[in-house]
């Protein structure tokens, strides 16, 4: 090996390694990124066939009372013998322009209404308490239990005078096979998602990169015109199907 003067002998060798390790730990990163970047498209996907059925869609006047929108594709089975199911999504909150920053998050045990012969389930959460954004930031909690739960209405038919936020704090719907159906998920827990976060905003601002409680809640208040290609799949969905709203 050549040496440089004035360099060290193990400056260069580390500066070797540093160099082989940024190689060999790229395709590993690269790899991240699709993955997240998969989850918020299949997200937006997810919401969208939701509401394409209008008889099997939820009512136009609880998407106008939805302060949050969580969506987790393809909840799955999380161990044999346990009923557990584990799966990972993104959630949004409305501002006073939009839809905010998206903050990557998990849900864990429970029942999604897998039907037989079902692999997964996609899930979505339409929270309608006004201190949503509080709650979520707050890192975890159970569903059914801290945060009351409700099994989603579906069809255009049902009264636009109903008060949704004085009968849960979140409306769920569930599909593992052919259209969704409103499910009751108590007993699951809500979990943020900091590592997901982390790496999928590694170019934001430190304050909206989701990696504590405080940056999420940072997230939840911003409007998401700014935020990273990868999450626009997701915020492009919501605006298209879930307009209106507080604003």
């Amino acid at each position: 090996m050549k040496t440089i003067p004035g360099v060290p002998r193990d400056w260069r060798a580390a500066s070797m390694c540093v160099a082989a390790a940024a190689v060999l730990c790229a395709p590993a990163l690269r790899a991240q990124d699709s993955e997240l970047a998969d989850r918020a498209k299949r997200a937006g996907e997810v919401l969208s066939e939701l509401t394409s059925v209008p008889d099997r869609s939820p009512p136009k006047a609880l998407l106008r009372q939805a302060v949050c929108v969580a969506v987790v594709p393809g909840v799955v089975q999380a161990g044999l013998g346990i009923g557990g199911r584990a799966g990972f999504g993104l959630v949004s909150c409305r501002t006073g322009t939009g839809w905010s920053w998206p903050a990557f998050v998990g849900l864990k045990g429970g029942s999604f209404g897998l039907q037989i012969g079902a692999q997964s389930a996609d899930v979505v959460l339409i929270f309608v308490n006004e201190n949503a954004p509080r709650t979520i930031a707050g890192s975890s909690f159970d569903i059914g239990g801290e945060v009351s739960v409700a099994a989603g209405p579906l069809g255009r038919d049902v009264s636009a005078a109903t008060d949704y936020k004085a009968q849960a704090e979140i409306y769920s719907y569930s599909k593992s096979k052919g259209l969704f159906a409103g499910i009751k998920i108590a007993g699951t827990k809500w979990e943020l998602d900091y590592s997901a976060n982390k790496k999928a905003y590694t170019s934001a601002p430190d304050s909206l990169r989701g990696g504590r409680r405080a940056s999420v809640a940072a997230q939840l208040r911003t409007t998401g015109t700014a935020a990273p290609p990868i999450v626009q799949p997701f915020l492009e969905s919501l605006q298209e199907h879930v307009p209106g709203g507080r604003a």
